[in-house]
């Protein structure tokens, strides 16, 4: 890019894309030099799994020695050059490197399909801002629920930018209005959330809107800051989400609940990457602590993870996890008691100084990625919340195994997923691992098994297909009683505190969830998409004869698709 001629050799200047159009032939080559712009930048990928479909296969190349183990990735964790360039590092983004001839390129065809709305740079390439609507603006039909009618409108904004090579920043907020259909409703009933998307507040109260009865009203607002002082070292300060691991779900950390404030330390020095994270999660719940105000303040509990990657070969990965919750601030003072050990960064240090069984709820775990061909990857997790005889309340543990094949249409997934009863469960509840009312695992929290098998299809252009199907045994629990699959009691309350702990015990639920829809892409820089698409979803409890209203949700949406949000429970 050329300097503004009246600045001099040692001054820059900003230009504003949208309002200055006549910078057409800089922009056009702001936009070939995008490449350069993602290598500088210490920006994290987004979480999405759809999204992500689309250079998975090259993250997983035999040749290259990339940790995908702890997400969001950060670019400079995985740089182009690592890619065989018969395989693009980013097949969305190389849409926008392989527009339409120039002479079809309008500006207003290049803000909807291959730029970001607003770019705000400099041409000593020092500072770099770009600013993107959000949306998810939905209309769906239940055919199995007549009284609801159901939408989503969601409205906000992105944020990012980087200043030099070395620091980057984002910021995003949204603010929605939905109603959802019966089974995400009566969850939302019985947690005070949204899934993954924080307090649920009723909007017909507030509104006096029909159009919105059973509504509700919530907020989103993540943000981060990324200082990448060497290619051996990042620090990341933040609000949002985390995922361990390279399958659909996590038995370790996944982004199922909501955003958290975190800081996080990643140190990469050849075939280890070595990740340190303290985050603080809450306690939701009617107990919350009086302010005298309409509502009092949220019980916290810091959390501290420590996860080792060591990439043995090109092919094979393998990652040693601890997870610590510390005790939770006191009910009456809202007050977290700190010990110099929650600092430690050392992993294994906490749980053997404190065990796993312990009012600080430890977790272990690890995980293993085995690149069996170019197209076929294996994956696999252990969790371990506590050690005991089989059978016995202490024999807290899961396993994860699956399967991913990729070829040049996109990826097929097959997952199988198995939590004993009370695993991440605490003598305190206060404790138990969970964020805001949900796991911070599986949705489906423990006791149960879990087949998962999903596919992503590029077709032509920028269509996609999706297709999803579930089929999950849960053993839930009976009135007042503890089965142990739910994550917000304590697990000396068990039901069968003199019997044998076995899988699916209590009520045997069977989740038949199915998924499908189109997708058409018009913006890679934020996934901008148009979609349509068909739920399916049965729950039956087989012991007690009952059967969940069945949902079968039609649906037609114009979103732009950023992070994962779970309805499949």
């Amino acid at each position: 890019m050329r300097q503004n001629p009246r600045s001099g050799n040692n001054k820059s200047s900003f230009h504003l894309s949208v309002t200055l159009p006549k910078l057409n032939s800089i922009l056009f080559a702001a936009l070939l030099l995008s490449c350069s712009f993602i290598k500088a930048q210490q920006q994290t990928q987004f979480l999405n799994q759809e999204y992500s479909s689309y250079y998975d296969q090259a993250l997983n190349d035999p040749n290259a020695s990339i940790h995908t183990g702890f997400k969001p990735l950060v670019q400079f964790q995985a740089p182009l050059e690592y890619y065989d360039p018969d395989m693009p590092y980013d097949s969305l983004k190389r849409m926008v490197m392989n527009p339409v001839p120039k002479e079809k390129r309008s500006w207003l065809y290049r803000k909807i399909y291959t730029e970001n709305l607003f770019i705000i740079y400099d041409t000593a390439k020092k500072f770099r801002c770009t600013i993107d609507p959000l949306f998810n603006f939905q209309v769906s039909d239940d055919r199995g629920d007549s009284t609801r009618k159901m939408s989503q409108n969601t409205r906000g904004f992105l944020l990012q930018g980087s200043i030099g090579n070395k620091f980057s920043f984002s910021s995003s907020f949204y603010e929605t209005q939905a109603t959802f259909p019966y089974y995400v409703d009566n969850f939302i009933q019985t947690a005070s959330v949204i899934p993954g998307q924080g307090r649920a507040k009723l909007l017909n109260s507030q509104t006096g809107s029909s159009f919105y009865s059973n509504g509700y009203d919530f907020d989103i607002a993540e943000s981060y800051m990324s200082f990448t002082p060497s290619s051996h070292f990042n620090f990341q300060l933040g609000q949002g989400k985390n995922f361990i691991g390279d399958g659909y779900r996590s038995l370790l950390l996944s982004d199922n609940s909501f955003d958290y404030p975190y800081f996080k330390m990643t140190s990469t020095f050849g075939r280890f990457q070595y990740t340190n994270m303290y985050s603080l999660f809450v306690n939701y719940s009617d107990n919350a602590v009086s302010t005298g105000n309409a509502e009092g303040l949220l019980q916290r509990k810091a959390a501290s993870f420590q996860y080792l990657s060591w990439n043995i070969t090109n092919r094979l990965e393998w990652g040693l996890f601890q997870g610590l919750i510390w005790q939770a601030s006191n009910d009456i003072t809202n007050k977290q008691s700190y010990n110099l050990n929650y600092v430690d960064p050392v992993i294994g240090v906490n749980a053997l100084q404190y065990g796993l069984d312990n009012n600080n709820n430890v977790l272990l775990g690890s995980t293993i990625k085995y690149k069996i061909t170019r197209n076929i990857m294996a994956y696999g997790q252990v969790v371990v919340n506590d050690i005991g005889p089989l059978q016995n309340i202490q024999d807290k543990t899961g396993f994860q195994a699956g399967l991913k094949y990729y070829n040049h249409l996109g990826e097929l997934l097959i997952e199988y997923n198995q939590v004993r009863p009370y695993t991440y469960t605490n003598i305190s509840a206060a404790q138990n691992y969970t964020n805001y009312n949900q796991a911070l695992a599986d949705p489906l929290g423990a006791n149960f098994k879990e087949l998962i098998v999903s596919m992503n299809v590029h077709l032509a252009k920028r269509f996609a297909l999706h297709l999803q199907v579930n089929y999950a045994v849960i053993g839930e629990d009976a009135l007042n009683a503890n089965n142990g699959s739910n994550l917000l009691l304590s697990d000396t309350l068990l039901t069968k505190s003199n019997s044998a702990i076995t899988m699916e015990q209590g009520i045997k639920g069977l989740l038949n969830y199915a998924d499908g829809h189109i997708s058409y892409l018009m913006n890679p820089h934020t996934n901008m998409n148009i979609v349509m698409g068909l739920t399916y979803r049965e729950l039956t409890e087989s012991s007690i004869s009952y059967k969940s209203p069945v949902t079968m949700l039609f649906y037609l949406g114009f979103r732009t698709s950023l992070g994962n949000t779970y309805y499949d429970f």
